[in-house]
């Protein structure tokens, strides 16, 4: 009897202390004043410019809403983690989650460092909120922890650029070159890009860079032999603006050249000169210096907060930071007082036409809505280009 009631004592404990564990596990990141968010991407190296904006922009929408109370009563904390390669990603999220205790995560490296983080964000069940990564491995398969925001399924980023190709009564291009980076990003818009363009009978010309490349002369020449009249950048504005730059040297002239999103910053257009009639999509409706009421009073508050601004700063980066941590923040105060994880998973899952203006920010993103079974919280974009030397939405 003795032995029977010890080991009935013993088991009865046992599910006390997880009883007690869980929630507390669940809870990390939350005291009675404080919310802790962690955030990793990349502050040096070539990929800097997305990681070292999305913390600038994440940590003046934090302020904000701090400075209005916070979230129910407690302020918001952020932790921000470099991450450049694939290790230092993994390591990061880690490092973020278990160590430094995080309610929610934050990825806001591009689709390399999601990509890479993708297995352990979903193992630890922690809600994470992936800003930049199209590619499908932090897409597929779907977890109910991870959710998208401003930056669009690959699914829509390449449509989006066939539609650039020719607008509404334009002269649809036979013969379309594709400059391709052989990097996550690019590659994973590549997969759905090429069959929507060979479905509309397009000659197509595929020609391969290694990231931060600077010369293209091979891949023009190609581009050229083949008589392309139009032109798909699947890459950063360095490498869109070196190719375009270094194009006419070999006879590869009157095309129409349309980038993607990654390469859409101000800072292309000192590489190429005169970069007028250059297409591309952009994840949110206004672009930096467009004259629209939510991005003058956004960048009124940038310089406030950082002074005057390098050249491409603020950026698309700067932007998405700033607008998703209020479209977490929304989430996070419909999940009550009693944080908890799954409370939060929860709420995030309801969460209809979340908007910076509802926590008192500038709606310089679109609004974002989620369910249970779609975690993709925008699904727009904007059509830009390069008007005067400029970049604009245009529609």
């Amino acid at each position: 009897m003795k032995l029977k009631f010890l080991k009935t004592l013993l088991a009865s404990s046992a599910l006390l202390l997880a009883g007690v564990a869980s929630p507390a596990f669940a809870q990390q990141g939350v005291t009675a004043q404080e919310i802790t968010i962690g955030a990793l991407g990349p502050l040096t190296g070539s990929t800097a410019f997305i990681g070292a904006p999305s913390r600038d922009g994440m940590q003046m929408a934090v302020d904000t809403i701090n400075k209005r109370g916070g979230i129910n009563g407690r302020k918001l904390k952020l932790v921000f983690e470099h991450a450049f390669s694939p290790a230092e990603s993994v390591a990061a999220a880690k490092k973020l989650v278990e160590q430094d205790k995080v309610f929610a995560l934050v990825l806001a490296s591009g689709s390399t460092g999601a990509a890479a983080a993708a297995d352990y964000v979903r193992s630890a069940g922690v809600p994470t909120y992936n800003l930049f990564g199209s590619t499908p491995v932090i897409r597929e398969p779907f977890a109910a922890n991870v959710f998208h925001g401003a930056v669009a399924s690959t699914e829509v980023t390449a449509g989006a650029l066939v539609a650039q190709l020719a607008r509404a009564g334009e002269k649809k291009p036979q013969r379309v070159g594709v400059l391709v980076g052989s990097y996550a990003y690019p590659q994973a818009n590549l997969a759905v890009l090429k069959p929507l363009l060979e479905k509309q009978g397009v000659a197509l010309t595929l020609e391969t860079f290694d990231q931060n490349a600077k010369d293209f002369t091979a891949q023009l020449v190609n581009l050229s032999r083949n008589k392309v009249d139009a032109v798909v950048v699947l890459g950063s504005f360095t490498e869109a603006g070196f190719a375009i730059k270094q194009a006419p040297q070999v006879g590869l002239m009157n095309v129409r050249w349309v980038l993607d999103g990654s390469a859409v910053n101000n800072a292309i257009i000192p590489i190429i000169g005169n970069a007028d009639g250059i297409r591309g999509y952009y994840n949110a409706p206004y672009y930096p210096g467009q004259n629209a009421k939510p991005m003058e009073d956004f960048e009124a508050l940038w310089k406030t907060t950082y002074g005057t601004p390098p050249q491409g700063r603020p950026n698309l980066f700067d932007i998405v930071g700033y607008g998703s941590t209020f479209v977490l923040a929304q989430a996070i105060q419909a999940a009550g007082n009693d944080l908890t994880w799954k409370g939060l998973i929860g709420k995030w899952d309801t969460l209809k036409g979340a908007a910076p203006s509802k926590m008192g920010g500038f709606d310089v993103i679109y609004p974002e809505t989620f369910t249970p079974k779609d975690h993709q919280g925008n699904k727009l974009l904007g059509a830009t280009e390069v008007v005067k030397n400029k970049w604009v939405v245009v529609k």
